[in-house]
């Protein structure tokens, strides 16, 4: 038995970001109005030309305005990226009891020491214990997130876990998504273990639904080339994120991730079948999608919601980069092995 919790079972936490982006533009649109009807009461009535020091006025007043809404945007845009939000948690109810049992210790002390295994790309992997009270655990920050908030998202989904698992705590497997991080524990070997990889866990915005044959014309195929981008990367790192030209004029941004111990045939399984069955099950003409489990994961939006500036590039030595020239633009930051 599974106790699931999710932040957003109606879908709105999808337009959050854009809502909030498009309330920025509002606000210095609003702005930029006020300081031109300003202005135009001021000086609409002299029968002069401004004078040198109005002139200096009314430069001023556009120059800050221009700052102030630069750096509006950039504080804006920097914590809508540094945001980690809660998606959902399960937990396994376990067959005994096992509160101060050695289980249960190991279960504390895997997730005291787990992220302090940092593979240097976002990738976490510890087990404690011996026998059947061994503890396993992995935890996955998005490729495109900064250390530190990585190390924070994974701190809050710790801290969560326990909090959605309260009643469950003394379970023998749990996993929680946030937007940019993952977290699991099992007492069976996660790694290529199909078994601890729980069913797909799907949002979409149900407010823009139109028609569900655009999947094939505008997310799909992206989704597909980024499937074979991500998978093609070496060990430490299999992500890619790109756009691709949308209906009516629209640009569709999309993001794919596989854990890293995956091989190429499992990532490329484990995206295809989650996006087919999104794509075949879900899918109604929504403008945005996510596909949710602990190997895999895949994202679009009609906004740019990743951040590619942060990313860190597996070392060349590694292999050589692949790069596959795609309509629209591919940002693809894995290698082969």
């Amino acid at each position: 038995m599974e106790n699931e919790k999710s932040s957003s079972p109606s879908g709105n936490e999808w337009n959050k970001d854009l809502s909030r982006l498009l309330t920025v533009n509002t606000y210095i649109s609003l702005i930029n109005r006020q300081v031109n009807t300003y202005i135009s009461i001021n000086f609409s009535n002299s029968i002069s030309p401004l004078s040198p020091p109005q002139e200096s006025m009314f430069m001023l007043a556009r120059i800050l305005l221009l700052w102030f809404s630069i750096i509006f945007m950039y504080l804006n845009n920097t914590i809508t990226l540094a945001e980690a939000k809660f998606i959902s948690s399960q937990c396994e109810i376990a067959a005994n009891d096992t509160r101060n049992s050695t289980y249960q210790r190991n279960v504390e002390n895997t997730l005291s020491g787990l992220l302090n295994t940092n593979s240097g790309y976002g990738f976490f992997n510890f087990s404690v214990g011996q026998g059947n009270d061994r503890v396993y655990s992995i935890a996955l920050c998005r490729g495109d997130v900064e250390s530190d908030l990585c190390q924070s998202c994974l701190n809050d989904s710790i801290v969560q876990l326990r909090e959605n698992c309260r009643e469950y705590r003394y379970s023998k497997a749990a996993v929680i998504f946030y937007d940019i991080c993952l977290l699991q524990y099992s007492n069976e070997y996660i790694l290529g273990n199909p078994r601890t990889n729980k069913n797909p866990l799907f949002e979409w915005n149900i407010l823009n639904a139109t028609d569900q044959s655009r999947f094939n014309g505008s997310p799909g195929p992206l989704l597909k080339r980024l499937t074979a981008d991500a998978a093609a990367g070496g060990p430490l790192l299999k992500f890619a994120a790109g756009n691709t030209s949308g209906p009516d004029f629209s640009t569709i941004y999309g993001l794919v991730q596989c854990t890293p111990y995956l091989s190429e045939a499992q990532c490329t399984a484990c995206l295809d079948n989650s996006i087919n069955t999104f794509a075949r099950e879900y899918y109604t003409g929504s403008s945005t999608g996510r596909g949710l489990l602990p190997t895999c994961n895949f994202r679009y939006e009609t906004y740019k919601f990743f951040n590619m500036s942060t990313l860190v590039i597996p070392s060349p030595s590694l292999g050589s980069p692949s790069f596959q020239p795609p309509p629209g633009n591919i940002y693809m930051y894995s290698y082969h092995r």
